[in-house]
């Protein structure tokens, strides 16, 4: 978003006196129950506001960001559809001029379009504060509303965060699909999550369905197995994901993930991204000989 250089190395944050403090709620359930409002909103560019605030001990810029808001699923809803949010920076732009170090939960703040956001109220009317300052909260959702069912259908706005998930899913494509896929789990919880990915499965696109099959296969979802080999040995595939592949064979796989994992091991590695799949093909088909192994006893 901002021209600096951000170096993932280990940053100390020593709380300073009169200090804001921020923790990253990780689910969506947290964030939900943290909030005074929620909706879906359209959001305008992030600007610095040119203050800075001190939070959990360093200077912050402030961002502001102006939401036309379509809905609110929590919450009383405000007298406008336009309002104003605000949110922090990870860094002050006098202090990061030449780069600063950070290690820790996503950063970020609403971005540009459509988003699924958290807030809390503020003394000034149409104004709300983003729920948790610093770390990521907001959810980018697709540029289009998708379908949403007749407001009296069961759990409408479960539904609506569920169809919202998917859509943004479709549209971010393959480089993005493993974050929505991770939020449909937290959203639902596993047994209603697994159901809905196994159905979602027969309707996206392949490399969205490799993924899919991975996670399902994650937690147990043995029919997902061929899938998922043949993500393992797709060489058009992003050489991570097939990484991902090779480690939930290593865990989950059976005798007919044996061989795949070998040819694997016996291709050339020539960058660095091939390497640590090699390394992971090599580290899960000695996993799963000892597993299978064990089971064959």
């Amino acid at each position: 978003m901002w021209a600096t250089s951000l170096l993932l190395l280990a940053a100390l944050n020593l709380a300073a006196p009169g200090s804001q403090n921020s923790s990253y709620l990780r689910t969506i359930q947290a964030r939900w129950d943290a909030s005074d409002l929620v909706c879906i909103g359209k959001a305008s560019a992030p600007v610095r506001t040119g203050v800075t605030q001190v939070i959990d001990g360093r200077d912050r810029d402030q961002l502001s960001t102006d939401v036309e808001l379509e809905r609110c699923l929590k919450g009383d809803v405000p007298r406008s559809s336009g309002i104003r949010v605000l949110g922090d920076y990870v860094a002050s732009a006098k202090d990061s001029a030449g780069g600063f170090a950070y290690s820790g939960p996503p950063v970020g703040f609403v971005r540009e379009g459509r988003n699924l956001i958290f807030l809390r109220r503020t003394t000034v009317p149409d104004e709300f504060v983003v729920t948790v300052p610093i770390y990521q909260t907001a959810i980018p959702l697709s540029d289009v509303p998708p379908d949403y069912p007749p407001a009296t259908s069961p759990g409408f706005t479960a539904t609506i965060v569920i169809r919202e998930l998917e859509s943004a899913m479709l549209q971010l494509g393959e480089l993005s699909d493993l974050e929505y896929i991770d939020y449909l789990l937290d959203y639902m919880g596993t047994p209603d999550g697994i159901a809905e990915l196994s159905r979602l499965s027969d309707t996206v696109p392949l490399a969205i369905q490799q993924d899919i099959a991975v996670t399902l296969l994650d937690h147990d979802q043995s029919q997902n197995e061929s899938t998922v080999i043949s993500l393992l040995l797709d060489p058009s595939a992003l050489a991570w994901k097939r990484e991902n592949a090779a480690l939930a064979l290593g865990r989950h796989g059976t005798h007919a993930a044996l061989d795949p994992l070998l040819r694997v091991v016996l291709e050339p590695a020539g960058t660095e991204q091939l390497k640590m799949l090699h390394n992971a093909a090599e580290s899960s088909l000695d996993s799963l000989k000892h597993r299978v192994g064990s089971l064959d006893k």
